[in-house]
């Protein structure tokens, strides 16, 4: 089953979750947030991020943070830097990456300016 969780912290599952706000200021907002299965099969989870452009020559890419070797949540934030984008930037972007190995021992969080998204990846 793919889990979906919007901006609002509704996921498909419908479990609200507040989202706290991030003292990143180099993040990008996000207004959705999911994961994927891969393209192939075996191919595992993808992280998939889309929220609004950054704007002015600026692009947005996902970090993760790989400063602990084993954290519960691993933190990945979606980042913003000078890019290659045109002048006036993107207008929306869609950034994604696969989890395998990436993950922490719980799962992953998501860090943009507007928020933190948790994704609890341990089954039951």
């Amino acid at each position: 089953m793919e889990l979906i969780v919007d901006s609002n912290g509704m996921t498909n599952r419908d479990t609200p979750r507040k989202a706290s706000v991030s003292a990143r200021s180099g993040s990008a907002a996000f207004d959705r947030a999911e994961l994927r299965a891969g393209p192939t099969l075996g191919d595992g989870l993808y992280l998939v991020v889309s929220g609004p452009g950054a704007g002015h020559g600026r692009s947005t890419r996902l970090r993760p943070d790989l400063g602990d070797p084993s954290p519960e949540y691993r933190r990945i934030e979606i980042v913003v830097e000078a890019g290659t984008e045109s002048v006036t930037g993107e207008q929306r972007y869609e950034r994604s990456m696969p989890l395998s190995g990436l993950a922490g021992s719980r799962g992953i969080e998501l860090v943009g300016s507007n928020g933190t998204k948790r994704f609890d990846l341990m089954s039951n």
